[in-house]
């Protein structure tokens, strides 16, 4: 705790911010295992209410099923159905990969710094994915996710 003393407002965000990561993955890890026990059928449970009323789809629309196929292995068609999944994982993982890193071996020091880029990139993603689908969808007529 006297380290902490010394830390810059970066680090501590930054050390937070791993802290939140390391919650955040136990609790997945928690849900993801009731789902197996339970056998729970998360595809047929949510549907997106956006979609529902509108016949359009929303920038989330695709992000259960790319989850579902993420867990599955199947990088690519958890890809297709939403790119912004494996764009938060892949960043979730290497984040938590360098803060235990140097957690371990710099002295809590050296966390991934957290750069303004990774949100405008994400969020190019969300609405990049959201234009295309519905693009196809009204001009083409080609509904992507049920092609899947």
């Amino acid at each position: 705790m006297l380290k902490e003393k010394y830390l810059n407002a970066d680090e501590k965000f930054e050390k937070l911010l791993y802290k939140t990561g390391m919650i955040i993955g136990v609790l997945l890890i928690v849900v993801l295992c009731i789902i197996e026990i339970l056998h729970i059928d998360v595809l047929h449970i949510v549907k997106c209410s956006f979609h529902t009323l509108t016949g359009l789809y929303c920038p989330g629309c695709g992000g259960t099923r790319a989850v579902v196929f993420l867990l599955k292995g199947d990088l690519l068609k958890s890809f297709l159905y939403h790119p912004f999944v494996l764009y938060c994982v892949v960043f979730y993982i290497l984040f938590m990969a360098k803060g235990t890193l140097a957690y371990i071996f710099n002295d809590g020091k050296g966390y991934m710094k957290f750069r303004m880029w990774y949100v405008y990139v994400g969020v190019a993603l969300l609405l990049g994915q959201f234009a295309v689908k519905n693009f196809l969808l009204i001009v083409c007529g080609i509904d992507i996710l049920k092609s899947l």
